[in-house]
């Protein structure tokens, strides 16, 4: 995979996560607290561990660990929640759009949570944020319309290419 096609996936992560916010942020605080059957029992628990793992993840690509979840002591609206997604959704961007062609395939040594070392390369690791941030919107989506919020659209990659 090029460095193209990498900044062309993490600019059409931010679009679906603008996307996927938006619809969010207009079922509003109720419907994103509502108890559902997925991975994560609520909307907003779902969003949270998108931003948490995105957030996360950028920290490893900048040489940083982390021993805690972002979302742990965030006490914030749900707006603000969509809000510090999308700023980060928009450094992968500019994070890929700075990386040099031979940077992609450069080694990413970091701890998880619970301290165990890995490496990665950074294609490795955009791939798979990306790869993670679409599984959960498409849960997000499905728990929107379980929710009773059935004005939801499509996050799908195609339809970013056709909205460009």
């Amino acid at each position: 995979m090029s460095d193209n096609h990498l900044v062309t996936l993490v600019k059409y992560n931010q679009w679906a996560n603008e996307r996927i916010c938006g619809f969010i942020n207009e079922a509003g605080e109720k419907i994103a607290d509502t108890e559902l059957i997925s991975s994560f029992p609520t909307i907003r628990k779902t969003l949270f561990h998108l931003w948490d793992a995105q957030v996360i993840w950028m920290k490893r690509l900048r040489g940083e660990s982390s021993n805690t979840w972002p979302s742990h002591n965030f006490t914030g609206t749900l707006n603000e929640a969509t809000s510090l997604l999308l700023q980060n959704s928009q450094d992968y961007v500019l994070y890929a759009e700075g990386v040099k062609v031979d940077q992609f395939q450069n080694d990413v040594e970091f701890k998880s949570l619970d301290g165990t070392a890995y490496h990665n390369t950074v294609e490795e690791i955009i791939m798979h944020v990306m790869n993670h941030s679409t599984f959960h919107r498409g849960q997000l989506i499905t728990m929107l319309r379980s929710a009773g919020f059935t004005a939801v659209g499509s996050t799908d990659l195609i339809r970013y290419f056709r909205s460009k």
